[in-house]
């Protein structure tokens, strides 16, 4: 999984594997089956793995730096979303289906 955060952070991340910030390896701070956090310097990513299995990216970084990433695909660089829009899906949640806009 590749992902880019705002500010010029590119992460990425093998399944079970390390996680790398702009190339360097990040401290992995809190882990289970569906959420990974790591570190590196000042900066923290989180990765939240969907019920469908799509992959969520979000960092936090010094001064109160925070955001959201976009997810890519390993070695492709495409957008990691859903081609349909579910009946259910909410309004909040509507940036993730691109189908749905």
């Amino acid at each position: 999984m590749n992902a880019t955060c705002p500010t010029g952070i590119e992460i990425h991340a093998d399944e079970h594997g390390p996680i790398y910030f702009n190339g360097n390896d990040a401290k992995i701070t809190s882990q289970n089956d569906n959420y990974v956090e790591a570190t590196h310097g000042h900066v923290t990513v989180s990765l939240m793995i969907n019920p469908d299995n799509t992959v969520e990216v979000s960092y936090t970084g010094p001064n109160r730096a925070n955001g959201i990433c976009q997810v890519g695909h390993a070695n492709t660089g495409h957008k990691h979303k859903p081609a349909t829009c579910p009946p259910d899906v909410s309004e909040a949640d509507r940036y993730k289906y691109p189908a749905c806009n």
